[in-house]
């Protein structure tokens, strides 16, 4: 009996570490040699139609645009479970992809001279305090922009699911966040420090976040069906949100983010972001309006805190070889790729966290075959970390099942030290250090089970049942032990 105890110790250790691993491991394809071909966009649609399959997503925008014209728009898949068709005209949620719209606000602000990159965020919103006082008064505009206010990942994450407020109450709400480096020390991508930004556009301009940029960017960029708020979706037309439970496609409802708006919740399509990549390629010029100066653009566009490697933040992008950002929330993703000559903007209605790299590889296959180069071809299944995460978990689940069954219709065992000890390590101390250590491992648990329901939901609970059960095994073992010996 003590054998088999053991060896299913160790099982739980492995399946525990496999899961750890499982999460974070992506698998890429070699780049094949590059083909000299002319370009040819029945091969992106090829292309797309492939992926769209292979990662079982619901449905997909595509907008390609060259200098100042569209050279490509295409839908594909359903935006519903009606079957309606996904076209280039569905709004979907860009994520944040919305801090690029928030870093033009604030630039726009800038250029009319109503702030500077240099204020202290509380010479413009004086109630805006964290935990240390002193900290927040050096806390920037361009800390903010750049991500180096010293506000966490971590923090960010969790005001995702804390985001049904004004911009204002949720920016109070921040008064006992602690900074996790001083200010302008380190880059580190915040959710926070977007969503100040928001309330600093409100304050400065006595409107609402919505209204400003409805009014200075979205209606001179002629971007018809983007907007701030489901409820302005008049005409019905919205995506609906999926997500991967299980490693099944599930329709989501969104939780209401009014408050979070400015960090990942603008809604658009892909027709619309054609007209604004334009824009940004094009120093701020679209139809031959300004929406904001060259100089201005390019100074969003200035790679500031360096990321990691040769990838660096700027203001609302991410620059390497080329500028771009992702964005996701529950249930769509999006991406805008700007490689100086061409726009890519890609839409997804549905989310997989697990799979994300592989929606990732999307765009940037695309645009290698808008450069007459073959892109990598994908050779892993992107649906086997699902069947080994369903099995594992499943293993361990009928373990905890087994052991609860095993408490409750003991049989008469010879209680030993080494069996306590082995009660105490896999059932007490690495469950316990792994609910200590979750954020770390796995991010904050409100974003955990927002982001990846269902498996989320297990990385915590089997924890803390392999605790429960571990404390009654121990105690019941300590007190047969005391009875052997009297």
């Amino acid at each position: 009996m003590l054998k088999k105890q053991f060896v299913i110790g160790n099982i739980i250790v492995i399946a525990m570490l496999l899961l750890m691993t499982c999460i974070n491991g992506v698998v890429f394809a070699n780049e094949k040699e590059t083909i000299d071909r002319k370009l040819d966009f029945s091969t992106i649609d090829e292309f797309m139609s492939n992926q769209v399959e292979r990662l079982n997503i619901q449905g997909a925008s595509l907008a390609i645009v060259k200098g100042d014209h569209v050279e490509y728009l295409q839908g594909y898949g359903v935006s519903r479970p009606d079957g309606t068709e996904m076209t280039p005209q569905t709004p979907v949620v860009i994520g944040s992809v919305s801090k690029s719209f928030t870093a033009l606000a604030i630039m726009q602000l800038v250029e009319q001279e109503k702030i500077s990159l240099e204020d202290p965020v509380q010479s413009v919103i004086p109630w805006f305090h964290l935990a240390d006082k002193e900290a927040s008064k050096k806390i920037t505009i361009q800390h903010l922009l750049n991500h180096t206010s010293g506000l966490s990942t971590n923090d960010g994450q969790v005001s995702i699911s804390n985001g049904d407020t004004t911009v204002k109450e949720h920016i109070k709400d921040l008064a006992n966040i602690k900074l996790t480096f001083p200010v302008g020390e380190q880059y580190q991508y915040s959710n926070l420090n977007y969503n100040i930004l928001g309330a600093v556009i409100e304050e400065v301009t006595q409107t609402s976040y919505s209204d400003y940029i409805n009014e200075y960017i979205f209606k001179p960029l002629e971007m018809v069906n983007t907007f701030t708020d489901p409820k302005e979706d008049i005409n019905n037309t919205m995506a609906a949100g999926y997500q991967t439970v299980f490693g099944f496609k599930i329709r989501t409802e969104q939780l209401n983010h009014r408050g979070t708006v400015a960090s990942g919740y603008i809604i658009s399509s892909a027709e619309d972001m054609a007209n604004y990549m334009i824009a940004q390629l094009n120093g701020g010029q679209f139809k031959g309006k300004n929406i904001i100066s060259a100089n201005a653009m390019s100074t969003i566009h200035h790679p500031s805190s360096l990321v990691s490697n040769d990838t660096y933040y700027a203001m609302g992008w991410e620059v390497n070889d080329v500028i771009s950002h992702n964005g996701w929330t529950e249930n769509a993703y999006s991406r805008v790729l700007l490689d100086g000559e061409y726009g890519i903007s890609l839409l997804i209605n549905s989310m997989d966290y697990f799979n994300l790299n592989e929606y990732e590889t999307i765009t940037s296959g695309i645009n290698k075959l808008l450069h007459n180069e073959e892109p990598p071809l994908p050779t892993s299944n992107p649906f086997m970390k699902y069947i080994i995460f369903d099995l594992v978990l499943l293993g361990i689940i009928a373990y905890i099942v087994w052991s609860t069954y095993r408490i409750i219709k003991p049989k008469n065992e010879k209680v030993t030290i080494l069996k306590g000890i082995l009660i105490f390590v896999f059932h007490l101390l690495i469950p316990l250090l792994i609910l200590i250590e979750f954020p770390k491992l796995f991010g904050p648990l409100s974003a955990v089970t927002l982001f990846a329901p269902g498996i989320g939901h297990l990385l915590f609970l089997i924890p803390l049942l392999l605790l429960i059960v571990g404390v009654v095994k121990l105690g019941k073992a300590l007190l047969r032990y005391k009875i052997n010996r009297i």
